[in-house]
């Protein structure tokens, strides 16, 4: 066995971890197919160590299915229309005009009204990026890509905005039939729909502290990541969605996903690997049992995850087929291994195919792990868990599977058999089934076989 690769595939999970864990939060409401608000937001937080201030970036993307310059949409920092920060947008992606950015204010809840620098009590905002882009997904749809920034945006004497916040609330609304006679900054806006969600308004809460940084240099705008509904983000007030004391009240179908995936992939898997490699007299058949639970494991929380995601758009889901897919693939490898083996007693292509694919899924499952809280958008600590959590266990695991074979290596260097049990002795073995009808002469040796099936196996040369 090459342990040297086996660490190698164990060391990659950890690059994974500076590759998902991102500093801004983000929020989308993506509802463009249903004829719904869609629009995203990523948002993180810079403190300017030079004017003791805290600096809000925001980039904010707005889905037009048809290229309709019909309606607007707006987020703002508030929970309410009164003392909000508003960012409202609207014009036509069939023009040559770039989209409006409108930054306005409401006194209770009428007609936003235009910021002024008076109005901002020191703070400063400006649009930095105003644009209107083709779809990836459909030619016929326009997305307006705005970005911002708030310079020393806690003075703003409204609702209160702290960077340090776990839950600063956030409010959304649109308005999807309005026909503007012209595009100006305060062209008059007519109202949302009365009833919350998807139909007029909505609200959301950003965990800031999440977000921020000392940077000595000023940050660039956070990006927009394809795929992902919320990080650091949450519709319940309180604590942010990874911190949420309801946390799984909030979705229990994909929290369920994730935990019977977390079981069978940190746990089941590797028991049976452990079990197969004991060296008891009924390893092989610990080995096959605890397999087929995981295999059970991971089929049930395929089915939950096949129920909250409506298209297929993430890597986490197509890893996630593919792991499924080999499920069939390696019980069929080790149920074919273990035939031959009864019959030959050596490995073949069988035997390799079955302990490489499943040192692959176990891997493939552990990073699968960590995308999946990533695509919830659990925090970079909850992230950072898992991560260590998988490094571990593979570095546990190698390094037991490592003594393993030395001791084995040494006992067999001390005590070494006579030539015919030499012989049978060179057979290695992984296999993931039984045979429940085997014939009784091959059962009279079954015992001695298992002891074989279990042994870590030496590569040997022999001479004829």
């Amino acid at each position: 066995m090459n342990f040297r690769t086996l660490f190698s595939l164990a060391a990659s999970v950890v690059p994974l971890l500076s590759f998902v864990a991102s500093e801004p939060v983000q929020y989308c409401k993506n509802g463009a197919a249903t004829n719904e608000i869609d629009f995203c937001m990523g948002l993180l937080m810079h403190r300017n160590i030079s004017t003791n201030s805290d600096d809000l970036y925001l980039s904010m993307s707005v889905t037009r299915p048809g290229l309709t310059s019909l309606g607007w949409t707006a987020i703002g920092l508030g929970e309410v229309m009164e003392g909000a920060l508003m960012f409202i947008i609207y014009g036509d992606p069939m023009s040559s005009e770039q989209p409006i950015v409108s930054i306005r204010k409401s006194i209770g809840h009428k007609q936003p009204t235009l910021v002024t620098r008076e109005d901002m009590n020191g703070a400063d905002l400006r649009v930095v990026r105003a644009d209107w882009h083709p779809s990836a997904s459909d030619p016929k749809t326009a997305v307006a890509m705005v970005s911002l920034v708030c310079y020393s945006c806690h003075l703003w004497p409204g609702t209160q905005v702290s960077a340090t916040s776990k839950s600063q609330p956030f409010m959304w609304a649109w308005n999807s039939k309005q026909e503007f006679d012209v595009f100006t900054y305060d062209a008059h806006l007519k109202m949302h729909a009365h009833h919350a969600g998807a139909g007029g308004w909505g609200n959301f809460y950003v965990d800031m502290a999440r977000s921020l940084n000392t940077w000595r240099n000023p940050p660039g705008f956070p990006p927009i990541v394809p795929g992902v509904h919320a990080i650091g983000t949450s519709e319940s007030p309180g604590l942010s969605a990874a911190y949420s004391v309801a946390w799984f009240k909030h979705d229990p179908v994909l929290h369920l996903h994730g935990l019977i995936m977390g079981v069978a992939f940190l746990l089941l898997f590797p028991i049976g690997v452990f079990a197969m490699r004991s060296g008891s007299t009924k390893a092989f058949k610990y080995h096959w049992v605890v397999q087929v639970v995981a295999s059970g494991f991971t089929l049930a929380g395929f089915v939950l995850g096949l129920t909250i995601g409506r298209k297929l758009n993430t890597f986490h889901q197509f890893l996630g087929i593919t792991l499924v897919a080999c499920l069939g693939v390696q019980s069929i490898l080790g149920w074919r291994h273990h035939m031959v083996f009864l019959r030959i007693r050596r490995r073949t292509w069988l035997s390799h195919s079955h302990i490489w694919l499943g040192r692959a899924m176990i891997i493939g499952g552990w990073s699968n792990l960590i995308t999946g809280l990533v695509l919830r958008g659990y925090s970079r600590v909850s992230i950072t868990v898992m991560g260590f959590a998988v490094g571990l266990e593979a570095i546990a695991l190698t390094s037991w599977l490592l003594w393993i074979k030395v001791k084995a290596a040494r006992a067999e260097r001390t005590s070494r058999p006579p030539a015919d049990e030499h012989k049978d002795n060179t057979a290695k073995y992984f296999a993931l089934g039984d045979d429940e009808d085997e014939d009784e002469d091959e059962a009279s040796s079954s015992g001695t076989l298992q002891d074989e099936e279990s042994r870590p196996m030496m590569e040997k040369v022999e001479k004829v």
